[in-house]
């Protein structure tokens, strides 16, 4: 058992620390880590190169996460199904993934701010939950046309729904709960500047011909 979760959790870090953002970028003769926000992310990468790469980006760093807590936890164990709130190897898996998006080994821990990846693993760990903060994202964007903002109350939509949703979220749905928080923490921490960009006006607002950093 310990050598399941060394060995999923390990994986789960460095499959979720994958740059595709970055990766991409370079195959196109791009550092985009030195272009708009600096970050790899699908928002930056769309805004760099195009609409249809974010698009690609956010859907690879979202499978990152659906892998995490779905193939990884059947390849390492004895699991023929993963279960969701209540498999603490599924949770740590998910979390790892996330941890690895965010401080990729590959970039000297300089990633992306783990919005797709955690979508990808809340769909499989609480899928009606991200129904409700994917309606929540389209209703902010459309209103105030920031993504960030976006992001921001949509993580926290999902802390919220999690806590509703499930019958004992704070028993046997523990340590989803605890995941959902501690992923909310990470989001609004990796957005710090976003808001103090929103706060002064200056934040990019999609649907805008201007162009500033996100």
């Amino acid at each position: 058992m310990l050598l399941s979760y060394i060995f999923g959790l390990t994986l789960s870090y460095l499959i979720g620390g994958i740059p595709f953002g970055y990766l991409i970028a370079i195959a196109k003769g791009i550092d985009i880590r030195q272009h708009g926000s600096g970050n790899i992310g699908a928002s930056n990468v769309g805004r760099i190169l195009g609409r249809k790469y974010g698009i690609i980006i956010f859907v690879l760093d979202l499978l990152k996460g659906f892998v995490s807590v779905f193939f990884i936890p059947i390849c390492v164990s004895k699991i023929p199904f993963p279960t969701t709130s209540g498999d603490l190897l599924v949770i740590l898996c998910g979390l790892c993934s996330i941890l690895g998006h965010v401080f990729p080994l590959y970039l000297r821990f300089r990633g992306g701010k783990a919005v797709a990846t955690s979508f990808g693993v809340f769909i499989w760990l609480a899928p009606m939950a991200v129904a409700i903060s994917l309606g929540i994202w389209i209703a902010i964007v459309l209103v105030f046309r920031y993504v960030s903002l976006g992001s921001i109350i949509g993580s926290l939509a999902i802390v919220g729904s999690v806590i509703v949703l499930d019958n004992d979220p704070f028993g046997r749905g523990m340590y989803l709960t605890i995941l959902s928080v501690v992923v909310a923490v990470l989001i609004l921490m990796r957005h710090r500047a976003n808001i103090q960009r929103i706060i002064t006006g200056t934040e990019a607002k999609v649907f805008s011909k201007h162009s500033h950093k996100e």
